[in-house]
C-alpha cells in the first residue's frame, strides 16, 4: 500500500480492501455519521464497495486526490480516513472521519494538517476548501486549527454548512 505521508502518529496511505472492516465499524457509529448524513452501512460488503470506489478513484486522471486510510503509527490500527477530493464545481475538499475512540485526541487535525501539506506541495495546490454542519463544532475547529479561513454558511445536501479554504501560492 502506497504510503501518501506521515507524521509522528499517523501515516496516510492508499486504502487496501482489508480496510473494509474499519470503515464497517467507522460508519457504524451514529455519533461518527450524526454530522455527515451519510447512513450507516448495511453490512462488510457494503463497506468493501465504499474501499473499492476509492480505490477506482485512483485510476482516474485525477486519482492522487483521494481519501485515504489513516493509520496509528504505535497499533497499525485504521482510525478512519483524510485526504482531498476534488468536487463537481473544481475546488479540491478536505475531508476527514475518525473512529469516536480517537476524539480529542488531535489525531483529526494532525491529519488534516499533513493532508494539506500533501496537497500544496506534492499536488502542487493553490487552493483546498472544506466544508462541515454548523453543529459540529469538533470539526470546525480542526479547519480553523489548520489555518483555514471561513468564507461563508450554505445548504449542502440538505444541511446548513460552514465552507471554509485556505491558499497558498
Amino acid at each position: 500500500m502506497e504510503v501518501i505521508t506521515r507524521t509522528e502518529r499517523l501515516t496516510l496511505r492508499r486504502f487496501d480492501l482489508a480496510d473494509a472492516e474499519a470503515m464497517h465499524a467507522l460508519n457504524g457509529d451514529p455519533e461518527v455519521t450524526r454530522y455527515v448524513g451519510d447512513p450507516p452501512f448495511e453490512s462488510l460488503d457494503a463497506a468493501r464497495d465504499f474501499v473499492t470506489g476509492y480505490l477506482r478513484d485512483v485510476a482516474l486522471p485525477e486519482g492522487d486526490l483521494s481519501r485515504w486510510a489513516v493509520v496509528e503509527n504505535e497499533t497499525g490500527d485504521v482510525l478512519g480516513f483524510c485526504g482531498l477530493r476534488r468536487q463537481a464545481d473544481g475546488t479540491v475538499d478536505l475531508g476527514y472521519r475518525l473512529l469516536r475512540r480517537t476524539w480529542g485526541r488531535g489525531y483529526a487535525t494532525e491529519a488534516a494538517r499533513a493532508t494539506l501539506e500533501v496537497g500544496f506541495g506534492r499536488f502542487g495546490l493553490s487552493v483546498i476548501t472544506a466544508h462541515a454542519d454548523v453543529e459540529n463544532l469538533a470539526s470546525l475547529r480542526v479547519m480553523e486549527t489548520v489555518g483555514m479561513t471561513f468564507r461563508a454558511y450554505a445548504e449542502h445536501d440538505g444541511r446548513r454548512v460552514a465552507f471554509y479554504e485556505i491558499s497558498r501560492g
